[in-house]
């Protein structure tokens, strides 16, 4: 008997190309790339009387950019201006690792930013290549977001750990403890949460160790992703690939039907299921973009209120009466 070869083509898309269009007032909504291409010189006024529908939520264009601009505004900046003339150099490390948790969260607020921002400007991303590299990018920012949340929390750690004088505790990867002649890099290697709140649970620092304590289980989902995209291959974000648009199994001969049985088939076990490797930790940015948010507010906190214990103006010498 003779089978008959055939071929066929099937187009998958991914999802998040449908995600937003746009439409001038009493016209039909369209996606970016049609709607630039029929209005190429779009004036700024216009594009503000223009309406913006986005998975199924409907707003102007300017009520978009000013619910962002709003956004921005409730992402607050730590402001510290550090003392001069210090001594000791455990509080001058503090002092570092102060000054870079808070840049570290301002490099991560500047991408969560990004990543809110529901449709860049055409002269950043062009619209003529559709909605798609606008949602890719605003992936990729939610990633890069979320590292340097976690970063900025590491840093804090530090802070304490040096201001503390915590890093007498600490042992090295080979289980020896502190000596005097470690190097500044050996030290700050050996930092980490459970050497830092153990220790200060020991010296009953009660206040210093609940802000840090607090502040950890406040962004613990954020700092599992961090891990899984430094540490763990990455993690996968939902509808910005194209799904399959058929399902293949591998059937052991075992377990293939007799000809005359195909009236009953049926699809076989899913353990003969052929899929792709996929990420354990699969985000929909939009869905989980308040953690970052949630992130910054509780790391800003951490940081502003462990300042405002370790009181480092209490360390700077003072010349003719002025601190």
């Amino acid at each position: 008997m003779q089978v008959d070869k055939f071929t066929y083509t099937v187009k998958s898309e991914a999802k998040c190309k449908g995600f937003l269009k746009i439409k001038k007032q009493g016209e039909m909504y369209t996606s970016i790339d049609a709607f630039i291409q029929k209005y190429p010189k779009l004036s700024e006024k216009e594009l503000n009387d223009c309406y913006i529908e986005y998975r199924g939520r409907e707003q102007s264009y300017k009520q978009m950019a000013d619910e962002y601009t709003n956004f921005s505004n409730t992402m607050k900046f730590v402001q510290f201006i550090p003392p001069q003339f210090i001594i000791e150099a455990d509080i001058r490390a503090s002092i570092y690792f102060t000054q870079k948790a808070i840049e570290c969260l301002q490099f991560a607020r500047f991408f969560t930013m990004k990543s809110a921002l529901l449709l860049d400007i055409d002269y950043n991303v062009r619209w003529t290549q559709g909605y798609f590299p606008q949602f890719l990018f605003r992936c990729i920012y939610f990633g890069t977001a979320t590292t340097w949340y976690s970063n900025a929390f590491d840093h804090v750690l530090q802070l304490v750990y040096w201001g503390e004088k915590i890093y007498t505790a600490a042992f090295d990867k080979n289980g020896d403890p502190y000596r005097e002649d470690w190097e500044p890099k050996k030290i700050m290697e050996c930092c980490t949460y459970e050497v830092v709140v153990g220790e200060l649970k020991k010296q009953n620092q009660v206040e210093l160790r609940k802000l840090l304590t607090s502040c950890s289980s406040k962004i613990e989902g954020v700092r599992k992703w961090a891990n899984y995209i430094k540490h763990k291959g990455g993690i996968d974000y939902k509808y910005l690939d194209p799904e399959k648009p058929f399902e293949v199994y591998y059937v052991p001969q075992t377990g293939i039907r007799p000809k005359d049985a195909m009236q009953d088939f049926q699809l076989p076990d899913e353990k003969y299921k052929l899929e792709d490797f996929k990420s354990p930790v699969e985000i929909d940015i939009d869905e989980k973009l308040n953690e970052l948010v949630n992130a910054h507010n509780a790391i800003y906190e951490c940081i502003v209120k462990v300042i405002d214990y370790m009181n480092f103006p209490q360390y700077s010498i003072g010349f003719g009466g002025n601190t």
